[in-house]
């Protein structure tokens, strides 16, 4: 083109073009992400890995703690972990310690450790939060061979029992049931082993009682009501535990049927505690609502895991000894469950 005589553009116009559609662009982008946030925060904020402590694989916290890892994964998009673990007590000690992020507990050491009395006197645990309770009733369940001696409560005191892994939660619920009866676990010979182990000891005749805490039934102990060896469980008086109803709320007083173990054929009275899920206190409210969200709304993956979690319902779920964390306390107002 000669000069003069086209329409050649001014460079100046050129270059204001340009950076007319470099400003767009980076509008256009903004535009997306802001769409797009409300859907991907939650994600960002979502830790990639969601440990949940159940028990030993012998008791029902664990096939149940599987079952909530499975929700979990399956539902949010994280690598949801059952660990096992000594139980209730240790759970509690690992949300504290941020080691584990949910755990499965029983109400009154949930409560013990919340506010810092019972074993928990003076250290409080501030980071524990409750998920949601009724997931199961643990049942008190004292097992012996049938020729044994020992037909009363008082007859363990100087026998060889375990008492299930340490740190479990059999330990804390002997000790305070046993101190109605005058003596505490400081008056047996307690060994610490998982269930499992404690049956075969007994079953080996190796020890002369084992003392187990879990939902019914319990894996551990329908191996030895398989086994072919009589057997038997030790009850609890109705006079102790209406004195122990009355003095602790979290206790019930209830019937273990014999119809729930093979080879059993009486009933037998004994105590039980409501079993609930704790979750960290420091993990987001958002976090935690949608935890919540993908447990309850695939709540039948964890009531079919073990019977003893078959009668979770929402009404049970929210009656917790604990505060709520802020995350589970959305969900369930939200669906008018509180």
């Amino acid at each position: 083109m000669l000069p003069g005589t086209g329409s050649q553009r001014d460079p100046k116009k050129k270059e204001k073009g340009t950076l007319m559609m470099k400003r767009f662009g980076m509008l256009l982008l903004t535009v997306i992400m802001a769409l797009s946030i409300g859907s991907t925060a939650l994600a960002a904020d979502m830790p990639r890995f969601v440990t949940v402590g159940t028990g030993a694989t012998g008791a029902a916290f664990y096939p149940i703690g599987v079952a909530i890892a499975e929700v979990l994964t399956n539902n949010l998009g994280v690598e949801g972990t059952a660990q096992v673990t000594g139980g209730a007590l240790e759970n509690l000690q690992l949300v504290q310690d941020r080691t584990i992020d949910l755990g499965i507990t029983m109400g009154n050491s949930a409560q013990d450790a919340y506010e810092g009395t019972g074993d928990y006197e003076g250290t409080a645990y501030t980071n524990v939060n409750a998920l949601f309770s009724g997931l199961s009733k643990g049942f008190f369940q004292i097992v012996v061979l049938d020729g044994s001696s020992i037909q009363t409560m008082k007859d363990l005191v100087g026998k060889k029992v375990c008492m299930g892994p340490a740190g479990n939660g059999a330990i804390s619920v002997a000790e305070t049931i046993w101190n109605e009866y005058g003596f505490g676990v400081k008056d047996v010979n307690a060994t610490y082993l998982s269930y499992d182990d404690g049956v075969n000891q007994l079953t080996d005749g190796n020890c002369d009682a084992v003392v187990v805490q879990a939902a019914v039934p319990s894996a551990a102990i329908q191996e030895l009501a398989v086994s072919g060896k009589p057997y038997r469980f030790i009850p609890v008086e109705e006079d102790i535990a209406n004195t122990l109803c009355e003095k602790f709320e979290y206790f019930g007083y209830g019937t273990l049927v014999s119809t729930v173990y093979e080879n059993n054929a009486v009933d037998t009275p004994t105590m039980f505690i409501t079993n609930m899920v704790v979750v960290r206190a420091d993990l987001s409210e958002d976090v935690v609502y949608q935890i919540t969200k993908a447990l309850m709304e695939n709540i039948d993956i964890v009531k079919n895991s073990h019977k003893a979690a078959s009668g979770i319902t929402m009404e049970g779920a929210v009656r917790t000894s604990i505060p709520l964390h802020p995350g589970a306390e959305k969900y369930f107002v939200e669906v008018g469950a509180k």
